[in-house]
C-alpha cells in the first residue's frame, strides 16, 4: 500500500511539473451554434517553458449533463496533419470535463512554440427553453459552457467568440470584457488565466434550424460479383427540438410561414454518382414525394417525409439504391478484393445516435478485414439469400453518436477465389439437370397398381351405383310428373275442364318421353356392367309404364263421365273408385320394386 501511494504521488508530481512546463501563449476559441450542434474551434499556441522537449499536449472540454462529445480532432496548424488523440484523465480536472492527450508530430524543443487547432463537436449540447412550444412559436435554445478555455495549463491570453443563428439573443453571460454585434458575442481578451479556471457561460438564443436526430440507422451493403452492389438504409428519425404542444393545424402549416414552428419535412441525400434503381418507402408503401438530379460527382435525392415532423415527432422510412461494381470494387496487389464505400449516412446535417453498417459479402468469402477512418465495434454474422448453401458472411460495424464530421469512406478487403463465382450457375445447372432427369425417369416408369378381379368387381359396382342413382333420380322426377297428371284429373268437374286436362296430359306425355330418352342410355350402360341388374331395371320401368297407363285411363274415364253428365261428385267418385284402386295398387307395387332394385345402391 505504501509503495502504491508513493508511486501515485510521484506520478502526480511529474504531471504537475509537465503542466508547469507548458504555457498557452494565446487561445482563440470560436463556438458556432449555427445548427443543432455546438462546433468549437480552438486555435492554440503552446510554448515549452521547460528544459526538456515535449512530446504531447493535453486539451480539455467541459461537457454538460446530457450533452455528447461526438467528434474531437487536433491538427498541427502548420502542416495540417492530424495528431494522434487518446482520452486521458488529469489530476484536478473539474467534474463533467473530458480531456485528451494529443501526441505532437515531432518533439517540441525547450523554448519553442507549437501551434495546433482543436476541433470539437458536441451533440445534444443545446437545450430547448422553453422545453415545449406551440406551432406558431419560434424555437429558443440555451447553450452552457465555460467562459474560459478549460485547460490544465496557464493561459496568457484568450478570446472567445459565440456565433448564434440569428441576432435574436434573449440573454447571455456578461463576463467583462464582453461585446455583442448582431449574431456574434465576443468575450475577452482575458489575461493570465490560471489552470482549471471556470465561469459559467450561458447563452439563450433563437435557433430555427431543424434538429434532425436519427435515432437508429441501419445500412446494409450487399455485394454481388455479377455486376451490382445493393445498398439499403433504414432510418428512424425524430425532431429533437422543443416538443410540440397543443393541436396541429395543417392549414396554418401550409399557408403561414410562422405556422411551421421548429418542424422540418424535407431531407437531402447525396448519393454516389452512378446510383440507380432508387426507392423510398415506409411501412405504408412507396412515397412519391422525391426528386432526383444528377451532377458530375453525385446523385442528389431531394425528398419529403410523409408528414412534417414537429418537435418530438418521429417517423421511419427506408431508402435504397444500387451501384455498379466499377469504381467501388477493386483488386489489390496481394490478390484480394477491396470494397470501398461511404461509411456514414448520406443525409445532410443530421445527428446519428446509433449506426449499424452491415457488409454482406458473396458466399465463400474469407480473410475479411476492414480499414476504418475511426474506431468502431466489429462483429460477424451470416445471411442466407437465394441459392445460398452455407450462407454469406456479414461484417457488422457499430458506432454511436455520429455527426457530419464523421462522413468518410471505408474499405473491406477479402479473399474470393474466381472459382466461387461459378458456384451459383453450377448450382442452377445441377438443379435443372436433376429436375429433367427426374422427369425422364418418371415418364419411363410404370407406377400402376396391380388390379385383380376383386378390384375390378368393386370398380364395376362403384360405376354401376352411379348409373343406378341417376336412373332412380329420373324415376323420382317421373313420380312428380305423374302427381301433376293426377292433380289435373281431379280438377275435371265440368265439361269445360276437359280441354284443360287434355292439354295437361299432352304436356305430361312429352315430359315422360324426354325422361325415357334420358333413361335409355343409362339402362344400356347398366347392361354393359351387369345384365342381371339391367333386367331388374327394365322390370321396374315396365311397372312404371303400367302406372302411367292407369293414370291416363283414369283421366279418360273421368272426362267421359263428366261429358255424359254424371249427376254428382259422389256418383262420379264411386264410378271411378275401381280405377283409383288399380292406380294405388300399381303405385305400391312400383315403390316396392324400386326399393328392392335400387335399395342396395
Amino acid at each position: 500500500m505504501r509503495f502504491l501511494a508513493v508511486a501515485l504521488l510521484l506520478a502526480l508530481a511529474s504531471s504537475a511539473v509537465a503542466e508547469d512546463a507548458i504555457k498557452l501563449q494565446q487561445v482563440d476559441r470560436k463556438i458556432n451554434l449555427n445548427s443543432q450542434f455546438a462546433r468549437i474551434t480552438e486555435t492554440v499556441k503552446a510554448k515549452n517553458n521547460g528544459a526538456k522537449p515535449l512530446e504531447e499536449l493535453v486539451f480539455c472540454q467541459l461537457v454538460r449533463a446530457g450533452a455528447v462529445l461526438s467528434f474531437y480532432k487536433v491538427v498541427d496548424t502548420s502542416s495540417k496533419a492530424a495528431l494522434t488523440v487518446t482520452p486521458t484523465t488529469v489530476a484536478g480536472q473539474p467534474a463533467g470535463s473530458v480531456c485528451h492527450t494529443a501526441k505532437l508530430a515531432a518533439p517540441l524543443p525547450a523554448g519553442e512554440v507549437a501551434a495546433v487547432t482543436v476541433t470539437t463537436v458536441l451533440a445534444k449540447a443545446q437545450t430547448a427553453f422553453p422545453a415545449e412550444q406551440t406551432q406558431a412559436e419560434q424555437q429558443l435554445m440555451v447553450y452552457t459552457d465555460n467562459v474560459y478555455v478549460l485547460s490544465p495549463y496557464e493561459v496568457s491570453q484568450q478570446f472567445t467568440e459565440v456565433i448564434t443563428p440569428t441576432g435574436k439573443v434573449m440573454s447571455y453571460t456578461e463576463e467583462k470584457p464582453v461585446s455583442k454585434s448582431d449574431n456574434k458575442i465576443k468575450y475577452g481578451k482575458y489575461d493570465l488565466i490560471k489552470p482549471w479556471s471556470t465561469a459559467e457561460l450561458k447563452v439563450h438564443f433563437e435557433n430555427t434550424k431543424p434538429f434532425k436526430h436519427i435515432v437508429t440507422y441501419v445500412k446494409e451493403i450487399e455485394v454481388s460479383h455479377w455486376g451490382n452492389i445493393y445498398v439499403e438504409e433504414k432510418y428512424e428519425i425524430k425532431n429533437s427540438g422543443a416538443k410540440h404542444e397543443g393541436s396541429f393545424s395543417r392549414l396554418k402549416y401550409a399557408h403561414a410561414y410562422g405556422g411551421k414552428g421548429n418542424s422540418f419535412r424535407d431531407l437531402k441525400a447525396v448519393l454516389p454518382a452512378p446510383a440507380r434503381s432508387l426507392y423510398y418507402v415506409d411501412l405504408i408503401g412507396n412515397i412519391s414525394s422525391s426528386n432526383t438530379r444528377k451532377t458530375l460527382s453525385n446523385t442528389v435525392l431531394d425528398f419529403d417525409l410523409r408528414y412534417p415532423l414537429m418537435g418530438g415527432w418521429k417517423v421511419d422510412f427506408t431508402l435504397g439504391y444500387s451501384v455498379p461494381l466499377t469504381g467501388f470494387l477493386f483488386h489489390t496487389k496481394s490478390g484480394k478484393r477491396r470494397l470501398t464505400m461511404d461509411l456514414c449516412t448520406p443525409l445532410e446535417d443530421v445527428y446519428v445516435e446509433d449506426m449499424v453498417v452491415r457488409v454482406v459479402l458473396p458466399e465463400g468469402s474469407s480473410g475479411i478485414r476492414a480499414s476504418l477512418p475511426y474506431d468502431m465495434e466489429k462483429s460477424f454474422d451470416t445471411k442466407f439469400t437465394y441459392l445460398d448453401t452455407s450462407g454469406r458472411p456479414v461484417l457488422v460495424l457499430h458506432k454511436s453518436h455520429l455527426v457530419p464530421e464523421h462522413a468518410a469512406k471505408f474499405s473491406v478487403d477479402y479473399n474470393f477465389p474466381i472459382i466461387n463465382t461459378l458456384r451459383e450457375p453450377c448450382l442452377l445447372i445441377g438443379v435443372f439437370f436433376c429436375l429433367f432427369l427426374a422427369a425422364i425417369a418418371y415418364n419411363r416408369m410404370d407406377f400402376t397398381i396391380t388390379r385383380d378381379d376383386k378390384w375390378a368387381a368393386a370398380r364395376d359396382k362403384e360405376v354401376l351405383a352411379t348409373y343406378m342413382e341417376q336412373i332412380q333420380s329420373l324415376l323420382e322426377d317421373e313420380e312428380v310428373i305423374m302427381a301433376s297428371l293426377a292433380k289435373a284429373t281431379a280438377a275435371v268437374r265440368e265439361p269445360a275442364d276437359a280441354d284443360t286436362a287434355q292439354r295437361e296430359r299432352a304436356g305430361v306425355e312429352k315430359r315422360l318421353r324426354d325422361l325415357e330418352d334420358k333413361v335409355k342410355p343409362l339402362v344400356a350402360a347398366v347392361e354393359s356392367r351387369s345384365a342381371r341388374v339391367a333386367g331388374q331395371v327394365r322390370d321396374v320401368l315396365d311397372k312404371s309404364k303400367g302406372l302411367q297407363a292407369r293414370y291416363a285411363k283414369q283421366l279418360s274415364d273421368r272426362i267421359d263421365l263428366v261429358k255424359k253428365g254424371t249427376a254428382s261428385m259422389a256418383e262420379l267418385n264411386r264410378k271411378l273408385a275401381p280405377g283409383q284402386d288399380s292406380i294405388n295398387a300399381a303405385k305400391k307395387d312400383l315403390d316396392n320394386a324400386i326399393a328392392t332394385v335400387f335399395g342396395t345402391y
